[in-house]
């Protein structure tokens, strides 16, 4: 197989991605165990190359993959791998946001992704939490 982005017939292309999101606090240390589950999935903390990477600020991770559904696929599949680690225990992630990057370092989201994603974060925010 070719690499990523090259023009040849069956080659991945693959786009980038930069997510944010907010851990509710919790024992065992959640955003650690999400941070490491995360990393293993594809995404990754840092930004740079030729041997000079940066950390991300807090709760920020950037990933290549081949459209915004696989992103959010990896991510809910961090979440769940970071709570079977902290079982009984589980990760709650209280907001997410997800969006393409694109070159000269612009955002992309399309409108329609843009509602979904903001909508569903809204009803997130609404439904009161279960006392459990």
């Amino acid at each position: 197989m070719h690499p990523p982005g090259n023009g040849y017939p069956g080659a991945i292309s693959v786009k980038h991605f930069i997510a944010t999101y907010d851990i509710e606090a919790a024992p065992g240390d959640p955003h650690r165990r999400f941070l490491e589950a995360a990393l293993a999935r594809g995404w990754r903390a840092t930004l740079g190359g030729a041997g000079q990477f940066e950390r991300l600020p807090s709760n920020t991770l950037l990933g290549e993959f081949s459209d915004l559904d696989r992103a959010h696929q990896t991510f809910e599949i961090a979440i769940a791998d970071a709570s079977a680690v902290m079982s009984p225990a589980k990760i709650n992630v209280e907001r997410r946001y997800i969006v393409e990057r694109v070159p000269a370092g612009r955002l992309k989201a399309t409108k329609r992704q843009w509602v979904k994603t903001n909508i569903a974060r809204l009803n997130t925010l609404l439904r009161p939490k279960s006392s459990t």
